[in-house]
């Protein structure tokens, strides 16, 4: 069986990486078959960064307008992690550095987190 990556490279099931856990397996399994991946590669690539370029620029003006002006900028970045590998880096940085600094809060209110910070 071969696999097939966003720049039309096909990767043989010996070369394809591992799945970690159960939900990486079930995330890949929804993401083989969600209906986007079907559209031709440039008209997704074009769709994507309208969305994701216009869902930024949203989230931009709300964080001085009143509104949820971080929704947005992570909706934008996970709109454009779809398709480039530098958005995927940037919303998972953010990603990890907002789940650190509530663990930071939380320990200093003095909850305690049922996880350790990754």
């Amino acid at each position: 069986m071969e696999l097939r990556l966003a720049h039309s490279e096909y990767v043989t099931d010996s070369q394809a990486p591992e799945a970690n856990t159960a939900s990486d397996s079930r995330f890949a399994a929804f993401a083989s078959r969600a209906p986007w991946r079907r559209l031709p590669h440039p008209l997704r690539l074009l769709v994507a960064t309208v969305l994701g370029a216009s869902s930024l620029v949203v989230g931009a003006v709300l964080l001085v307008l009143p509104g949820p002006g971080l929704v947005f900028l992570a909706l934008g970045l996970a709109i454009l992690a779809t398709e480039f590998a530098w958005a995927h880096t940037v919303l998972h940085r953010a990603t990890n550095t907002g789940r650190q600094g509530l663990h930071k809060v939380r320990a200093l209110v003095g909850r305690p987190t049922t996880r350790n910070p990754t």
